[in-house]
């Protein structure tokens, strides 16, 4: 893919200090490592944009389309708004659709500890995300782990009435 990768590398560093984002906790609200972060912002060219470039994007709270303008040599697009100021589009396309922005903001921060899907009925499903906040210790991490697998016997009890309701 054409594009000024070095130049997309330097606005991204810069928006990430304007948001008092390190290489490492950027990396770690979208999964990937601080060496991953360091090669995009190094310039790195890549055969098209990814999905952790759109992550980043999202992140950065740019409009959908911003690395592709960024590379074609323009700035970052006003972040998207679908016309209802509670609610955002989530970046990733197998979402489900529009997300309040509470949800959207608190999926982007932290780590993801764990994911659960719940069956409801056979038209319904409960998605649970486990996130570890962004400035969490490694022993906070562990005793939310540990508090999540206590309360996973709760889920379980879920799916057993929605599979008595079914019966």
């Amino acid at each position: 893919m054409d594009g000024d990768w070095l130049r997309l590398g330097g606005v991204i560093r810069a928006a990430r200090k304007r948001k008092g984002l390190s290489q490492v906790r950027l990396g770690d609200s979208i999964g990937v490592k601080r060496t991953v972060i360091q090669t995009i912002e190094r310039g790195h060219e890549f055969q098209s944009v990814t999905a952790t470039l759109r992550d980043i994007e999202r992140i950065l709270e740019w409009g959908q389309g911003s690395i592709e303008h960024i590379l074609d040599g323009g700035d970052p697009l006003p972040p998207d708004s679908p016309g209802n100021r509670y609610y955002t589009r989530h970046a990733r396309p197998d979402s489900g659709g529009e997300l309040p922005v509470r949800i959207s903001r608190a999926l982007a921060e932290g780590v993801t500890l764990d994911t659960a899907v719940v069956p409801l009925s056979p038209n319904t499903e409960m998605v649970v995300v486990v996130k570890g906040k962004p400035d969490a210790t490694h022993d906070q991490i562990e005793a939310a782990l540990a508090a999540w697998e206590k309360r996973g016997g709760h889920l379980d009890r879920l799916r057993e009435i929605a599979d008595a309701r079914e019966d």
